[in-house]
């Protein structure tokens, strides 16, 4: 059976199903990345508003629920308050189930509004700390996934492995990311809950604050680097520094030592999935957009290497000078 989409009229019918009391009288179509899973706002006629969403696969319905799973979890949790409730569920014909939330307050985050807003980064550090803290017991209790440092470390060195034996990586690149994986230190860190794929669609804001938190199928006891590694690499230092500062203090213990190394690692090997992807799914696109990457790396570490000969050569010559 192929996907089953829904428009906007079928969405208010489910979500007034899902919902008691609820009447629909205006509704919208929500666009997500996700090309199986239809959205839509719901607003009732006392102006409450909602967000229905039905799974188009089987698929996606599993990831569906997930997502609700730790929704659920996270409700006794201080994220509470960026995590909007589920209000009621529907089965759907073909199976599976259609969910009806609370809408959440607020707009896609944008990464130029981040980069522009000094609070905005601090909100997210706080936001981010308060997601690698969630008890452990809570996240069992939404079934996600766990992954110990060393599982999480063997699976970077394969996929390295792999991209370098098929010839798809410049010398200097797979030598950094070697030395980066026998650093056995750099991967010696207590696994914690993580969203493990905040995006600026995952993530909404009002004002210069962080009002919601979603997507959250992919949560997961993991390295909470991965949550970090696409704002290193996106924000200024400046910026981010200001998010981390948050991050910091908003955690009960000291961070590891090395944790913005590793988030730096994590965005490049990001890369190496990326790579890997294309070539499973032979999508020449893919492909082309991640070797791209690769280069622009390549590129960069050519010219790391060209200013260290520089600066060596110059306290050399110095050196000689005095002498």
């Amino acid at each position: 059976m192929g996907p089953v989409h829904r428009n906007s009229f079928s969405l208010a019918a489910l979500a007034a199903a899902a919902v008691p009391g609820l009447v629909p009288v205006r509704t919208t179509l929500i666009i997500t990345p996700a090309e199986d899973l239809d959205v839509a706002g719901v607003v009732g006629e006392d102006d409450r508003r909602f967000v229905v969403r039905s799974p188009a696969t089987t698929s996606a319905g599993v990831r569906l629920e997930r997502d609700v799973a730790v929704s659920d979890a996270l409700g006794g949790t201080p994220l509470s308050a960026v995590t909007p409730p589920v209000l009621g569920f529907v089965k759907l014909p073909e199976g599976g189930r259609a969910v009806a939330s609370k809408a959440a307050i607020g707009q896609p985050l944008m990464l130029d509004r981040l980069q522009a807003s000094a609070e905005l980064a601090r909100s997210l550090g706080t936001i981010l700390a308060r997601i690698h803290t969630v008890p452990r017991y809570a996240a069992e209790a939404a079934g996600v996934e766990s992954f110990t440092a060393a599982t999480l470390h063997e699976e970077h060195r394969a996929r390295v492995q792999r991209a370098r034996a098929g010839e798809h990586l410049p010398a200097a690149v797979a030598q950094r990311w070697e030395t980066l994986l026998e650093d056995d230190e750099l991967w010696d860190f207590t696994p914690q809950f993580v969203h493990a794929d905040l995006s600026e669609e995952s993530l909404l804001r009002s004002g210069d604050r962080i009002s919601a938190v979603q997507g959250w199928s992919s949560a997961r006891i993991g390295d909470p680097a991965t949550d970090l590694a696409w704002l290193v690499s996106s924000l200024d230092a400046e910026r981010f520094d200001e998010l981390y500062a948050a991050y910091r203090e908003e955690l009960p213990t000291a961070v590891h030592p090395r944790l913005l190394e590793r988030a730096q690692a994590l965005g490049e090997f990001a890369v190496c999935e990326w790579l890997l992807h294309g070539l499973d799914t032979d999508d020449e696109d893919i492909v082309a957009d991640a070797r791209g990457m690769i280069h622009d790396l390549d590129q960069d570490l050519a010219q790391m290497a060209r200013e260290e000969a520089e600066r060596t050569y110059a306290e050399l010559h110095g050196e000689d000078e005095q002498r």
